[in-house]
């Protein structure tokens, strides 16, 4: 027997050529693992962009809204920093109008809404209500409609007596008028109490510019001095107390014979607000777009201009809205101070300035500046008809 001698690594080379079929699991797991790996590597790769793209953006929105919410808060900083300096510096005494049988049903809800703004409240009454903060200046059997004239003068009366020293601004209001006060110390902010002048809607009767009572007027200190030092005792000057008195008309006639000047408030504020901002009716009347309601005879007859009505009928720096009932009191105190329309900012005016006499002559001239001369002839025999 003959044996045939191998290299010493023929028989591990034979072994180690394992079948094609062996190697293609092999080469496949291969490729598989490969593709895996990669896969795996963009997979995380593309987390990490993700990652970082969202935490910078999550970065910028909080940049974002925190720079949002400064800038809100430095609008509402401001406002409320030109609300105290005029709070501070425009004082205003607010003397309603009312009666007993009134103060549970309108007086309470003027107090609960804009009252609560005024310097001071005080309601004008035939019986004293020391919770609502009535003062009783007429009798109760002189407290109707007929005798408005004399309550009004007793309610200045009144006021200068306790309160001339303490405010600047007397306010002559109806338990249903409606008044936004921010925007009434904005208009006055501008003039000095110590020059004689009163603001409101302007009419006229008589041929005698005056401002309506219901939608309330405003006299400076100074026209308050006036009206009580000179006007009130003289019955040539300023009709006495009377019945059927016409309270607003006979107002006017007083102050512009003692020199006050008729401020109307279309332009008080500036040449590019010339829209009416007290308002003897109701913003409802204004409003309205049906056939039904329309605006008074008298007041178009009255109003020594023409009177628009819809979004063109009021000053965007409306003060005063007469003919306001309790519920719409409320209705306007929800828009003004609590309705709020997303994105929409109004932001927060700087005060304007203050004018001088001379300004204020130039503003609101007067034909009946010389102190103490009649504006008109109060004698009986020269009376006009129902005055």
């Amino acid at each position: 027997m003959s044996y045939t001698l191998l290299p010493p690594n023929a028989h591990f080379a034979r072994s180690s050529c394992a079948p094609p079929r062996i190697q293609l699991h092999i080469l496949c797991g291969f490729v598989s693992g490969f593709l895996m790996a990669l896969c795996t590597l963009l997979l995380y790769n593309h987390y990490q962009i993700e990652t970082v793209q969202q935490r910078q953006h999550t970065t910028a929105s909080t940049y974002w809204q925190t720079g949002y919410m400064m800038a809100l808060q430095e609008v509402a900083t401001e406002a409320d920093s030109l609300q105290q300096q005029l709070g501070e510096r425009v004082r205003v005494l607010c003397m309603v109008l009312t009666s007993p049988d009134q103060h549970a049903s309108h007086a309470k809800h003027v107090k609960a809404t804009w009252g609560k703004r005024c310097t001071r409240l005080i309601f004008l009454s035939s019986e004293a209500d020391e919770e609502l903060g009535a003062v009783a200046v007429v009798e109760r059997e002189a407290d109707n409609y007929d005798d408005l004239w004399n309550k009004t003068r007793e309610g200045f009366r009144y006021a200068y007596e306790q309160y001339y020293d303490d405010y600047d601004w007397f306010v002559k209001a109806d338990d249903d008028t409606y008044m936004v006060m921010e925007n009434l110390r904005y208009m006055l902010y501008a003039y000095q109490p110590e020059i004689p002048i009163y603001f409101g809607y302007q009419l006229v009767r008589y041929d005698v510019p005056y401002m309506s009572g219901g939608a309330a007027y405003v006299l400076s200190k100074e026209a308050l001095r006036r009206f009580m030092t000179t006007a009130f005792h003289n019955s040539t000057l300023c009709p006495r107390a009377q019945k059927f008195g016409i309270e607003d008309f006979y107002m006017g006639v007083c102050l512009q014979n003692v020199g006050v000047h008729l401020a109307d408030a279309r332009f008080a504020l500036s040449a590019a607000d010339n829209k009416p901002k007290f308002m003897p009716l109701d913003l409802h009347t204004y409003m309205s777009t049906d056939n039904a309601t329309q605006l008074s005879e008298w007041l178009l007859t009255m109003t020594p201009y023409a009177v628009e009505s819809g979004l063109n009928c009021c000053s965007n720096y409306s003060i005063a809205f007469h003919y306001t009932s309790p519920w719409r009191m409320y209705m306007y105190e929800f828009f003004i101070y609590h309705f709020r329309a997303f994105g929409v900012q109004h932001h927060a005016k700087s005060l304007p300035a203050k004018l001088s006499l001379a300004e204020v002559t130039r503003l609101f001239p007067s034909n009946y500046s010389d102190y103490g001369k009649p504006l008109v002839d109060l004698d009986a025999r020269n009376r006009p008809d129902n005055f």
